[in-house]
Formats: structure tokens, sequence, C-alpha cells
């Protein structure tokens, strides 16, 4: 005879599973850090987020971002020009291959990822105030040793993590 189903409520957190706990404040941390830079002016995606921080590493070939993202040419490539379109990238000449084209941030794209620090900051703030200094560490090592056991963490040190949508 199998047990009968304990009533989930899905209005209440505690009643949810971890990993959908997780996802969804993944997507609200989301939706409120893009929230706050397009408060200071700047309108990005996600998707535009990991470009960015590619590009942090070190200006890139349209293959390159393409592969170290885990997606199309096509896709990174659109990618690229909404964001040359919006003044953020540039594409220039590669200076180690003449007949290459990188990938480059311009000023206003150094100015979204200052943007997105201190929103990012702020949510940090805003996390301590609601649950303790300790909590929060708690919690960021626990969030740490998940990406070590997920095997992401050397993507994440490399800024390679693989768009996904």
């Amino acid at each position: 005879m199998r047990p009968e189903a304990l009533p989930v409520d899905p209005r209440r957190p505690d009643d949810l599973d971890t990993a959908t706990l997780l996802s969804l404040a993944g997507a609200a941390t989301d939706t409120l850090i893009r929230a706050a830079i397009r408060e200071r002016g700047f309108e990005v995606t996600r998707a535009h987020g990991y470009v960015f921080q590619r590009l942090l590493a070190g200006e890139q070939t349209i293959g390159e971002l393409a592969a170290d993202l885990g997606m199309t040419q096509q896709g990174a490539s659109k990618h690229v020009a909404e964001l040359e379109r919006l003044g953020f990238v540039i594409r220039r000449v590669s200076s180690n291959d003449r007949r290459a084209r990188v990938v480059a941030l311009t000023d206003a794209g150094r100015a979204v990822i200052d943007a997105a620090r201190v929103a990012r900051r702020d949510f940090d703030d805003r996390l301590r105030s609601v649950l303790g200094s300790d909590d929060v560490a708690a919690l960021r090592r626990a969030l740490g040793g998940l990406l070590d056991d997920v095997g992401v963490s050397a993507r994440i040190a490399d800024r390679s993590i693989p768009w996904s949508e």
C-alpha cells in the first residue's frame, strides 16, 4: 500500500523542494538585479550578461564567444550586434591576425558592468539586513559548495558559463 501524498501548498516556500526554491530565487534575483541596472539607465538582457562576462576576460572573436558560451555563431553574432547597436561593444580588426575581427567592451559597456556590480552589492546588503551576516555567509558557502558539486566552478573562474535559455 502506498502512503498518501502530503498536501503541498505551493504558496508556502517551506513546502517546495530545494531545486524549485533555488530556481525561483535565482530568477527573482536576476529580475531584481536587471531592474536595478535599468534604473541606472542601461537596458540589457540576461544573455547580454553572459557576453559581458566573457569579454571581461579579454576581446574575443565571434567564434570564440560562441564556443565559450555554448551557442551557435549565429546566436553569438545576434547578441554582439545588439550590444554593438547599444554602444556597449565594438568590433575591430585583431591585433594578432589582421584577417580576424574581435569584439571588445566599450567604455559604455564597462559602465554597464559597473552598474551591475553596484546592483549586486546593494542586493547583498539588502540580504544581510534581512537574514543577517552569518546566514548570508552560510548561504554563500552552501551555494559555492553546490556549484563545486555540479562542476561549474572552473567555468565561473574563467568566465565561460554556457548560455542557457
